[in-house]
């Protein structure tokens, strides 16, 4: 099999090429099913990984789950980038089967589908077990009004956020820092301590969120110094306080989370555009 070193890498280039239609024959016949995007994770790591990464996270080809191309581009459009390559660039054609080329069409839309709609293999009662129990996640993040405050809330999680995205939160919460939750301390001039998470900052003032959900408006001027924090104050060590089944519970169970259904998000856009 030859390997496919770039894949996607002009994707913005075709956007104009591939059109997006709707009919059935146009449509990834494996779209959905577990097993053929498990199937397609194998074909990824022989075929796709030296470029894009293990978890489709980029390298020297993009990252295949957070950019728009690939949401954009229908399963046809996708399934003839894979076999026919982008001539001119890195990524060649591939002689694989249509069957194997789309599980790997299935594959990869998945990995950059909002995570309530990806076919996650945990249990969803089990990982709410952990959130609220043994991992210690509500003490800081908040579902449905029930957990803290010093965490992004993650009541939408599963719809505003991939499983890879999810996945790296989880196991690597120092990668990216949301905006709004670093961690900080400020000391006041009589010597006190305000910890929280730093939501507002500039040259002369300073809001931070303590863990009792308290927001503290402090003058730059009355205080002694402001220390943050450069690592996340998630705990870093979930890989190892957590076996392979558990974080998979985890990560169903974020995944569950949406306040709507994506689905029903389109519908309602689509009926606005129509107004």
């Amino acid at each position: 099999m030859r390997q496919i070193c770039a894949l996607f890498i002009a994707l913005p280039a075709l956007w104009g090429q591939l059109p997006r239609p709707d009919s059935p024959s146009e449509r990834n016949p494996f779209a959905g099913q577990a097993d053929a995007v498990s199937a397609g994770r194998k074909l990824f790591a022989t075929s796709c990984s030296a470029c894009h990464g293990a978890n489709g996270e980029g390298g020297r080809g993009p990252n295949l789950t957070t950019g728009r191309a690939i949401r954009r581009l229908n399963d046809k459009g996708m399934f003839t980038t894979i076999r026919s390559g982008v001539p001119g660039t890195d990524m060649p054609p591939t002689n694989l089967p249509d069957d194997q080329t789309w599980r790997l069409v299935a594959f990869v839309r998945d990995l950059s589908a909002p995570a309530y709609e990806s076919k996650l293999s945990g249990d969803t009662d089990a990982g709410a077990t952990i959130f609220f129990g043994k991992g210690g996640c509500a003490g800081c993040h908040m579902i449905r009004g029930r957990g803290g405050f010093l965490g992004p809330d993650l009541t939408d999680a599963g719809a505003l956020h991939t499983v890879p995205q999810l996945r790296e939160a989880l196991l690597k919460p120092s990668a990216r820092i949301a905006d709004g939750y670093q961690g900080v301390t400020a000391t006041t001039a009589d010597g006190a301590k305000i910890s929280g998470v730093a939501r507002n900052n500039d040259d002369f003032s300073i809001q931070i969120l303590d863990t009792k959900g308290d927001l503290h408006l402090l003058s730059k001027a009355k205080l002694r110094d402001v220390v943050f924090q450069k690592n996340s104050l998630m705990p870093e060590d979930y890989g190892r306080r957590l076996t392979a089944e558990e974080i998979a519970n985890v990560l169903a169970f974020l995944g569950h989370q949406s306040v709507r259904p994506p689905g029903e998000r389109g519908m309602e856009s689509r009926s606005r555009g129509r107004r």
